[in-house]
């Protein structure tokens, strides 16, 4: 398999560390493509030109890192990271969509910081951090219910916060956050996590 990424996207790091704690990444071949440069490979495969994108041995290619990760947890043997059925299904994707949403806000604030400072331009940011702040205050709250299990939804807020911490670093999540900055400390020190380091 390939997969189209790059090293500083949280979200190919999500596909990464999925794919290490179902025991399939050796299977896969990273494939740095600069999205914004149009390479015909990832075109060919994706043409809306964004990554992470994976090509299966098979062929099939499946974009959207959610949607890569429901794939490759159909591989291999381990328990499942991505419920797909039960009760347990609905607050484990609610979960990753919050966290999901965490990792959107902090790629605009990087995207937009790029740019020249204009006044709309520093509202958006504002309103994307403000939504953070909402989104890991209600964390906080919950993370000592789910926070021991390895799935999907640990899986992204573990990426998305360490994303904050590389790019956003000035942020101080951690301030007034104690459960949810001793999770993500013990997370961080995940094989999978460290194997995943962004560069």
């Amino acid at each position: 398999m390939k997969l189209f990424m790059v090293g500083a996207s949280p979200y190919a790091r999500k596909v990464r560390v999925l794919a290490i704690e179902r025991g399939v990444f050796d299977r896969i071949e990273p494939v740095i493509a600069n999205p914004h440069e149009r390479p015909a490979a990832l075109v060919a495969a994706n043409p809306l030109s964004k990554v992470p994108t994976l090509i299966a041995d098979d062929g099939s290619v499946h974009i959207d890192s959610l949607a890569i990760c429901m794939y490759l947890d159909t591989l291999g043997a381990a328990a499942p990271l991505v419920p797909l059925g039960g009760a347990s299904r609905w607050p484990v994707m609610q979960r990753h969509a919050l966290a999901h949403g965490i990792m959107d806000c902090s790629v605009t604030r990087r995207m937009e910081s790029l740019l020249t400072p204009e006044p709309d331009r520093l509202k958006w940011m504002d309103k994307q951090f403000q939504t953070t702040v909402r989104t890991l205050d209600w964390f906080e709250e919950k993370i000592d219910g789910f926070g021991g299990a390895i799935a999907i939804d640990t899986i992204t807020l573990g990426c998305a916060l360490s994303y904050v911490d590389f790019r956003l670093a000035s942020d101080d999540w951690r301030a007034n956050r104690p459960k949810l900055a001793a999770w993500h400390a013990a997370f961080e020190k995940r094989p999978a996590m460290e194997q995943t380091k962004f560069f």
